[in-house]
């Protein structure tokens, strides 16, 4: 494995340069659910490593298991469940606590490192670590990269700590442009209806989000105080009284796309059936034959429709549903 001992500055500010570009090119390029795989492969070169976890929670790290939002490159999904076990042993978490955004490195060998922390570290085979976190200002979520080497691998160097310090907003910057290009080119081709789209983690956990979701997050529930979703995205989604949200599944994340619903949308299912059909100008003895109801109880269906939107006839009918776009049938 390289080290950066005989690099010169020159030759080293130009490998520095040229991560970043491919990094902001990524950050363009690549699909949400594949970007931390690549974002990471991107800066083994400039840092090597055999594994690597980049993780993303709340400011306090007391509660682990609501640290979801995580990627692991070279490491199996068991390592977050067995890091969750020795938790309190860690040695890294105070330590990057105390100074956010100066990166750490933990020795295996070290006298003062925990046994559960050793054990970690015989179990993925990894002899030593450095590790940084720092706080996005805007959602207030405190955002960690570790990166792991073997025994075999020279230790992590002064340039290196100083090279992953210069990079980590870099990083963060990066995938917070990656998850908003990702929805401009979501809404670029979905233009038939106002939407606001945002990503969420697999608790529900806001990561990033269009300003107008708020305002139709309150719509429906109007006491509603994030960045906890008041709902669990499920690929099923979302459909209220207000609102309806798509959640499309994007690696360890959900991309949501939340909409006002269609004033026909929030009709019952069996007023639906009858405004649809006396929309397309069936008489209430048609309506009534097919879908097995009296003419009286068609009537009945046609007054609480004209309550329900506000409208007074066929025509206003016709108009709702017209109105829909073609991706949304009744």
């Amino acid at each position: 494995m390289p080290t950066h001992t005989r690099i010169d500055n020159a030759e080293l500010l130009n490998q520095f340069s040229h991560t970043l570009l491919e990094l902001y090119r990524l950050a363009r390029e690549e699909p949400l659910e594949r970007f931390l795989q690549t974002m990471l492969e991107c800066i083994q070169p400039l840092i090597p490593f055999q594994s690597a976890w980049w993780g993303r929670g709340t400011p306090s790290f007391d509660e682990p298991e609501l640290l979801q939002s995580f990627f692991l490159l070279g490491l199996p999904a068991s390592y977050f469940e067995d890091w969750k076990s020795i938790r309190k042993q860690d040695d890294t978490v105070e330590r990057v606590f105390k100074e956010p955004g100066k990166p750490v490195v933990l020795t295996m060998d070290q006298p003062d490192i925990s046994e559960g922390l050793k054990w970690l570290a015989h179990k993925y085979a990894f002899s030593e670590l450095i590790c940084t976190i720092s706080r996005d200002e805007i959602t207030g979520f405190i955002n960690h990269l570790s990166l792991y080497r073997g025994s075999n691998a020279p230790a992590f160097s002064a340039i290196e700590l100083t090279l992953m310090q210069s990079l980590m907003p870099h990083l963060l910057s990066a995938a917070s442009i990656n998850q908003i290009r990702n929805t401009n080119v979501f809404m670029e081709s979905n233009t038939e209806n106002p939407m606001s789209l945002a990503v969420s983690d697999t608790n529900g956990v806001l990561q990033s989000s269009e300003p107008g979701l708020v305002d139709l997050l309150l719509t429906e529930w109007p006491d509603w105080r994030g960045p906890q979703l008041p709902f669990t995205p499920t690929p099923k989604g979302y459909q209220g009284q207000a609102l309806a949200i798509d959640c499309q599944a994007r690696g360890q994340n959900f991309l949501l796309i939340a909409r006002p619903l269609f004033p026909i949308e929030q009709l019952s299912a069996r007023e639906q059936d009858v405004a649809v059909r006396f929309g397309q100008g069936r008489t209430y003895k048609e309506i009534a034959r097919e879908i097995g109801i009296s003419p009286n109880t068609v009537r009945y269906y046609l007054r609480s429709i004209y309550m329900k939107l506000n409208i007074n006839s066929k025509a206003d009918i016709s108009r709702l549903l017209h109105d829909l776009p073609n991706s949304k049938p009744i």
